[in-house]
């Protein structure tokens, strides 16, 4: 049983590497805003994107432990008192640095999103000044008009 709470904590450590590495994601992310480096800030997206897949596989590593550990519904916080007497000091110390991860990530994420917004709203209204309507679109599509029929093609045959 000891070595499935070994597991539990390797994952919960693993869980925390990834929540550093996308706070690092989000200060790039940041970064390319404020330096209006729309390549930079898409590789950035690309790269949270692929740790997206990485923290799905970690979840559903976690949700399989979980059940075998009979953990279901137990907190964080609650992790010690759950575990072991000789595992209880580093279940604490591991969920402490995981909720520390998690702070940092939170405080990074919503500090992008913010610059994100503000940058956004700047460019809403450079569209506004220059007299074109935002909620009318890119303008790449003129309404009403339709391609001719022999351009058309049926996808179902």
């Amino acid at each position: 049983m000891s070595e499935l709470h070994l597991s539990y904590l390797r994952l919960l450590r693993e869980l925390g590497e990834s929540l550093e590495q996308l706070s690092t994601l989000a200060r790039q992310k940041q970064g390319c805003v404020h330096e209006n480096d729309l390549l930079g800030l898409d590789e950035v997206l690309k790269q949270e994107q692929a740790m997206t897949l990485t923290l799905r596989g970690l979840e559903q590593r976690r949700l399989k432990l979980v059940s075998q550990l009979g953990l279901d519904g137990v907190s964080l916080t609650q992790l010690p008192d759950k575990y072991p007497d000789e595992l209880q000091l580093e279940a604490k110390q591991t969920a402490e640095e995981l909720r520390g991860s998690y702070s940092v990530y939170r405080s990074c994420a919503d500090a992008a999103r913010s610059t994100l917004e503000l940058n956004l709203h700047q460019i809403e209204k450079i569209i506004v000044d220059s007299g074109a309507d935002p909620a009318a679109g890119a303008g790449y599509q003129a309404p009403g008009v339709e391609p001719p029929r022999n351009m058309k093609t049926d996808f179902r045959a």
